[in-house]
């Protein structure tokens, strides 16, 4: 492997570390629990409200449709449809250019990167906030697609700082409480907006607009709180002793590069695993958003029409309790075996045996199909955190950790847009071609999570171990 950062190609983007050495493995040690729980406190801690916010402050509309939004502003079914996926479609476009100009804004203006987050958070509190006050849906529409842009730097900029700081046997049980975040999100945002949309008073405001305003008023709060903290490059952390920022420096697997933006970009483009980890977070991120999206559609149509929206909601609630301790599990799992490729096949084969079951409505009771429910939700949250550590491990330099997390985050967020397409409204409320779709799409990423793992051991073999200071890591 060459150690020169001028010659850097796409072959020699491993990371630059043997964990088989011995002085590695005493670096690692030396990466003691105190450490970890300092990092975990100044980094994981504000990161999970962040994620919170984040994801609250693009799917709290779903809420605000089903409280008189659309008839208040007049809109037509495909207008609803754009205002729920323009901001999908801004995360596409900025996620990348946020995380480059985060790393911009921190070397050049001195700007840390846990404050940039806030910073944006608090945008992103004053733009729900704002459509508490749309008057018409050119004004929705128009606030929806500043959400999407503001909401673009949250999760892929955490995927990124994360990368910085922990070792290859710490960041798996991280970026799964960063996954968690979401689905606490998911559970609580929607039991708040119940809440709050029941609030009404004498001036004709309906429960949407008190939707926006409180959670608009929460997320500015929460992020304000957050902007104390001056996170940004381990060598430049305040809150690290000079020991502490040595031990991150010699365990956490990356490199320094003086061969360009371009060329970076080059070397990230021409390697084979930043497509396939792209691939498989798209077909990933769609059973994710079929999952969150229609769980409450398929317990009802389980169960029959007579259950009332509290009743699926109690139902709904711990289907994702169970994933997040799951995923949280699986995550401390793949870090003390310094593995992910495997777990991450794991999940996807929970997804599959779910999906296979949820397709033959007819043939299983509903407790059954409840229960098959469970391990389709598990299995693609699980999966899904793998992926965010897969990208950012087998990027060898800061920089490409940075566009890498952005980039394979962001066109797996096409993912959303297949669901849609796939579980159609005229299919409702069982579902069937959509289902067989999810076990179609959920089966090719176990494929190409089975390919990418022999790609990486063809390569560390082919490599030679005897000559290798690193590798590609699964």
């Amino acid at each position: 492997m060459a150690s020169d950062p001028q010659k850097l190609t796409a072959e020699d983007c491993s990371p630059p570390l043997d964990l088989a050495s011995g002085a590695v493995q005493s670096a690692t040690a030396a990466f003691d629990p105190k450490l970890c729980y300092k990092l975990d406190f100044k980094i994981l801690t504000p990161m999970f409200f962040l994620n919170f916010l984040s994801l609250m402050g693009r799917t709290n509309i779903g809420a605000a449709l089903i409280q008189g939004l659309p008839d208040d502003l007049g809109m037509g079914s495909m207008q609803t449809f754009l205002v729920i996926v323009i901001p999908v479609v801004m995360l596409i476009l900025f996620e990348v250019p946020s995380n480059l100009l985060m790393r911009w804004l921190e070397r050049r203006a001195g700007l840390p990167y846990m404050r940039y987050l806030s910073l944006v958070t608090v945008v992103l509190g004053v733009v729900t906030l704002g459509q508490a006050f749309d008057r018409s849906y050119g004004a929705l529409l128009a606030t929806r697609f500043l959400v999407g842009i503001v909401d673009s730097a949250v999760m892929p900029g955490c995927v990124f700082v994360l990368s910085l700081y922990y070792p290859a046997t710490h960041p798996q049980w991280r970026l799964s409480m960063l996954v968690v975040s979401n689905i606490v999100s998911n559970v609580l945002s929607n039991i708040l907006a119940f809440g709050i949309a029941q609030i009404d008073s004498a001036n004709g405001w309906h429960g949407w607009r008190w939707i926006f305003l409180i959670e608009g008023l929460l997320t500015i709060t929460i992020g304000l709180a957050c902007v104390g903290s001056n996170i940004g490059r381990p060598e430049t952390a305040t809150f690290l002793s000079e020991p502490e920022k040595a031990v991150i420096a010699a365990t956490v697997e990356s490199r320094k590069s003086t061969i360009g933006i371009a060329a970076e970009v080059r070397v990230f483009l021409s390697n084979p695993l930043s497509y396939l980890w792209s691939a498989i977070m798209v077909f990933t991120v769609t059973t994710i958003s079929s999952v969150a999206v229609f769980a409450p559609s398929f317990i009802k149509a389980f169960h029959g029409s007579d259950w009332t929206v509290p009743r699926v909601q109690g139902q709904v609630a711990p289907i994702f309790v169970v994933a997040a301790a799951l995923c949280l599990m699986v995550g401390w799992a793949a870090d003390r075996l310094n593995h992910r490729c495997g777990f991450a096949l794991f999940g996807y084969v929970l997804a599959i045996i779910g999906y296979a079951i949820l397709r033959e409505t007819k043939r299983f009771t509903p407790n059954v199909q409840l229960l098959v429910l469970y391990l389709a939700c598990m299995g693609t949250y699980t999966s899904m955190a793998m992926l965010w550590a897969l990208t950012c491990l087998n990027a060898a330099t800061p920089f490409q950790k940075a566009f890498g997390s952005a980039f394979v985050i962001g066109v797996g967020n096409a993912g959303n847009f297949v669901s849609a397409w796939i579980f159609r409204s005229s299919e409702a409320p069982r579902y069937t071609a959509g289902m067989t779709a999810g076990l179609v799409l959920t089966c090719v990423a176990a494929g190409l999570m089975v390919v990418t793992w022999g790609y990486i051991g063809w390569c560390n073999r082919r490599n030679g171990d005897a000559e290798m200071r690193g590798g590609w890591w699964c």
